[in-house]
């Protein structure tokens, strides 16, 4: 009886969700997103509440590119609830684990479906952790933004990144509901890395109404960070 969450790529979709022998929640997410840690404790409560009724698979962007891209996934994290190769419905946000059960209750046909209860993610510029983006969201969550942007370009191998994670996390929660601070993984976001000539990480862009006002590379001073995005408010 499988009561842990499952780490499926793109290989092995086909086989561990379409043609799984019980529903699944199959959750796309990034391993970058500072929610990560929450995410696995909802996930892991959740296999182990449903242990032989519902598999729980999770689908890493990094891991599953082909398939976040088969179904449209445009924020993360995002729910997809499976039921005989058939995909049912669609949550996406970070839930606690009972606001994620009426959906899973719903999958195994014990209950309507929970629009009313549906996980959803805050407004991106409340958010007090650093959001994670993509290249397929990033011209809406950032470009598209009313408030200004903070990017950090970053990888999880770059020890100077892990340095400056902190201040970041910090800014995210001193600037929430005046501007975003976002975090985006070069590795699994290549062409945004790409576009914005990220080759030196961290790389720390500053946007306002869709344009780039500044950057700085490399680690550098809270108080300059500070600063930055507050002379965009």
């Amino acid at each position: 009886m499988l009561d842990e969450p499952i780490n499926v790529t793109d290989g092995a979709f086909e086989r561990a969700v379409l043609r799984a022998d019980r529903p699944v929640v199959a959750v796309f997410w990034s391993r970058g997103d500072a929610r990560a840690e929450r995410l696995r404790e909802v996930l892991e409560a959740t296999a182990r509440r449903y242990a032989g009724q519902v598999r729980v698979a999770r689908l890493e962007m990094g891991d599953a590119p082909r398939t976040h891209a088969r179904y449209q996934v445009d924020t993360l994290p995002q729910f997809l609830f499976f039921r005989d190769g058939r995909l049912v419905a669609r949550a996406r946000g970070l839930p606690r684990e009972e606001m994620l059960r009426p959906w899973v209750e719903y999958l195994l046909g014990r209950g309507p479906v929970p629009d009313a209860r549906r996980p959803r993610p805050e407004p991106a510029s409340a958010s007090t952790r650093p959001i994670t983006v993509t290249d397929a969201d990033f011209d809406r969550v950032v470009l598209g933004s009313e408030v200004p942007v903070l990017v950090d370009f970053w990888a999880a191998w770059c020890a100077p990144c892990r340095m400056i994670a902190p201040a970041v996390e910090r800014l995210a929660a001193e600037f929430a509901g005046r501007a975003l601070v976002a975090k985006l993984d070069v590795e699994a976001n290549p062409r945004t890395a790409q576009r914005y000539g990220a080759i030196s990480i961290p790389t720390l862009i500053f946007f306002k109404e869709g344009q780039e006002m500044s950057r700085l590379v490399g680690v550098q001073p809270e108080e300059l960070l500070r600063a930055r995005l507050a002379a965009l408010l």
